[in-house]
């Protein structure tokens, strides 16, 4: 642990046979702009709120038993934490809000249902095995700085690290590298890149990459873009933004891919996994996808793409083996909860949706389509095969509408169970109550 962190580390030590509790908080840098309309403490202590044009953010780690407290300036009619299956008990005493948290939690607070402006905690576990600075195969970020190093091009075997309360305005970039480790508890700041199609972090054609703990403010582009890779961890990685084509996450022609307990809210597609894009690369990413988990993580998506899609760009023989489970889907303000949209020449199949929970879907609930689109590129349509949802809640006062649509006869949709799907805790039991649109498919069916 370096000397900064440790200056930072705040041990409250209960009576002997009660647990302790740390808290580790991370100052932001001198002068750094915060977000005027909330105030976050945190067992006492106050801690810095960033603004965005996403709204604001904070983040501290901690262990043990904490008091969050949030004074919004203004009166507050009413309020929301989610993901409402936290089920946080809290209390409001004029304009502030306290509760208490005992495990790590990614928070969204929303004051008088305003979703432009809410204010996002990430109250992330306490930090391990902190790299060495001196390491030269480290390149190491100090907290309390704005550092701008432009754009960052990682070697095989490195560790790209940004410290707590450090702000890096740049981006990351390895090709064909081996043994990569980007993380830390800083912020990898995108709000100020020239370029509009700079990707915050891009892997390129890489093996046994790991990407954790960091947050990612005002993507301008794809945000973390992986090209034909595999064996590809992403942790507690925290992304907000509201930009066009901000993708959270695209997982590219890749394979073995592990996305797992992230906070992603974007303008555009919060999980985008396809295959054979090469409008921004040099070589091909039409490999097949095989094996991507996406797991134990909150997603929010804005007003242009959709929360879990599979496409547009479609161009390999095969995407398969595909599971979203345990996620908690706070907004889906116009597109998509659940999109499969096969523009071009591969099967997909195997994909499992599983224990998610949705809040709120202002547009459609599944959207499945075989198609010709304007991401097309093939003239040989695909399939889409055995796709299955279980136990999956939906939040609303009605179910919101489903597509199950096909291209033609022979491109069809096919085995489609959907099994303890739930409104308001009220199960559906046919398709007749799904409200479902059903065209060249097969096999759908309600169990």
């Amino acid at each position: 642990m370096t000397l900064f962190t440790a200056l930072l580390l705040i041990l409250l030590t209960a009576p002997a046979g009660e647990s302790r509790t740390t808290v580790v908080n991370y100052p932001a840098p001198p002068h750094t702009d915060f977000a005027p309309e909330f105030f976050l403490k945190v067992n006492g202590e106050d801690v810095h709120v960033y603004t965005s044009r996403t709204g604001a953010f904070a983040s501290f780690d901690f262990s043990g038993e904490v008091e969050v407290k949030v004074t919004f300036a203004g009166p507050i009619y009413n309020y929301d934490i989610r993901p409402l299956s936290r089920n946080i008990e809290s209390g409001l005493e004029k304009n502030r809000i306290t509760f208490t948290l005992t495990d790590p939690a990614y928070l969204s607070v929303e004051i008088n249902k305003n979703i432009k402006r809410p204010l996002f905690i990430f109250a992330n576990p306490l930090e391990e095995d902190i790299p060495d600075r001196n390491d030269r195969n480290v390149v190491f970020f100090e907290g309390g700085k704005v550092h701008t190093p432009g754009t960052v091009h990682i070697r095989s075997g490195q560790t790209v690290y940004i410290e707590g309360g450090a702000i890096v305005r740049g981006n990351f970039m390895t090709h064909g590298g081996k043994d990569i480790t980007i993380r830390g508890r800083g912020i990898l700041d995108n709000s100020r890149l020239a370029r509009r199609e700079a990707r915050a972090i891009e892997i390129n054609q890489c093996e046994n990459v790991r990407v954790e703990g960091i947050i990612i403010n005002e993507g301008r582009h794809w945000i973390l873009s992986l090209f034909a890779s595999e064996n590809i961890v992403v942790r507690n990685l925290k992304i907000v933004s509201d930009n066009g084509n901000d993708d959270g996450i695209d997982v590219v022609g890749s394979r073995n891919v592990l996305i797992d307990n992230c906070f992603i809210r974007t303008l555009d597609d919060c999980i985008a996994i396809k295959a054979g894009v090469n409008y921004f690369t040099d070589f091909d990413s039409g490999g097949n996808v095989d094996n991507v988990v996406v797991q134990n993580s909150v997603l929010w998506n804005g007003m242009w793409g959709n929360a879990l899609e599979i496409g547009f760009e479609t161009r390999a023989d095969i995407i398969e083996n595909i599971v979203f489970r345990n996620i908690d889907i706070l907004h889906v303000e116009r597109g998509g909860t659940f999109t499969i949209h096969n523009g071009d020449r591969a099967v997909v199949r195997n994909v499992l949706y599983e224990d998610i929970r949705v809040e709120d879907a202002r547009d459609r609930l599944i959207n499945f389509a075989i198609l010709r689109s304007r991401y097309s590129r093939e003239d040989r349509r695909g399939f889409i095969q055995n796709i299955r949802f279980k136990n999956i809640s939906v939040l609303g006062e009605t179910l919101p509408p489903s597509n199950i649509h096909g291209y033609n006869e022979i491109h069809r949709i096919e085995n489609v169970i959907l099994e303890n799907l739930t409104i308001n805790g009220e199960p559906v039991k046919d398709l007749s109550e799904a409200n479902l649109s059903l065209r060249h498919a097969e096999g759908v069916r309600i169990q």
